[in-house]
């Protein structure tokens, strides 16, 4: 196995056939065919099933798919990081993050790498919490900002700040005051949830309560907008806190109560690879991000509960560079 079969075997499978491929690889399809071939003769299995529409993955390609990417994404951070002892840093890193945390620090981290770092590529994924996760293990992401993820072994997470949740709706969905809401009266209202594994999760530390508002969740959704249009109609209210709505909060468009009864908190974590040695463009962002998060929090654009990592550090360090 080297790396041009793996290399071929990513662009088949990400295609859908060796035509499609080898117009993205700009090559002849001959040459992927041979290259695929050869690799698949070292398996006791076939990596594709034939038909007329194309190829599709067997249970052997797919579980191949997950290691080639791994492989091809850390021989290119090697590469990357190479060139980057001997003067700027460049490269691609890609960071996924859950939507408040996008809507928080994304367009300053935008900024920031476009006046400052030229050479560097920034991949943003505005995911859901779950997913993001699934991603950074599959190496789709280099880093992420998720809430309340799932433990794995493969996966170092760092708490950053706990927040507190509300209930965001139209005066007439969630009562026109600013008096605190139960969480028994908020499971009598219709709301929106984001589906089990993304979002469940996110919205809250507590399993018992996860479970209650998933049985009476009124709509489903995998799409942040999908939950946005659905308060912003006034059909329904969302679990979230002030910077998930922050413009139509700001406008008057929507109100929001704090819940109680229990206070529902989520903590927001850094996840990274334990075994995977990031590339200096990886850290660069990493520490940027950190950086980010501090300032909007110093600055109280970010309202957290509890901050739990040391932001005048992160702030100071930002400034100096």
């Amino acid at each position: 196995m080297d790396i041009r079969q793996l290399q071929t075997f990513v662009a088949i499978y990400e295609s859908g056939g060796i035509s499609r491929a080898a117009e993205r690889e700009r090559t002849a399809p001959s040459v992927l065919s041979h290259h695929l071939a050869n690799l698949e003769a070292q398996f006791p299995r076939p990596l594709f099933l034939r038909n007329p529409r194309g190829l599709l993955p067997t249970e052997y390609g797919q579980r191949l798919y997950a290691h080639a990417v791994q492989i091809l994404r850390a021989l290119q951070h090697a590469r990357e990081d190479m060139y980057n002892m001997a003067g700027e840093i460049s490269g691609q890193v890609a960071i996924g993050m859950a939507y408040t945390a996008l809507q928080s620090i994304g367009r300053h981290l935008m900024r920031i790498v476009l006046e400052a770092h030229p050479g560097i590529s920034l991949v943003l994924s505005e995911t859901l919490s779950g997913s993001t996760i699934s991603q950074l293990m599959d190496a789709h992401v280099d880093l992420a900002l998720a809430y309340n993820p799932t433990q794995d072994a493969r996966i170092k997470t760092t708490p950053l700040v706990e927040e507190r949740m509300i209930c965001i709706g139209k005066k007439h969905v969630i009562g026109d005051t600013t008096e605190p809401i139960s969480v028994k009266t908020l499971l009598t209202l219709p709301f929106v949830l984001l589906r089990r594994g993304t979002m469940g999760r996110s919205v809250m530390d507590d399993p018992r309560l996860r479970k209650q508002f998933e049985q009476r969740a009124r709509l489903q959704a995998d799409n942040v907008n999908a939950v946005s249009l659905f308060v912003e109609e006034g059909h329904g209210c969302v679990i979230g806190t002030k910077s998930y709505l922050r413009r139509q909060i700001q406008s008057g468009d929507v109100s929001y109560r704090y819940i109680v009864k229990p206070t529902m908190l989520r903590t927001l974590h850094l996840c990274e690879h334990v075994d995977k040695p990031p590339s200096r463009a990886v850290e660069l962002m990493r520490n940027l991000m950190l950086y980010l998060i501090a300032s909007e929090v110093q600055s109280g654009n970010w309202e957290c509960e509890r901050v739990l990592f040391d932001a005048a550090r992160w702030q100071r360090q930002g400034r100096q560079q």
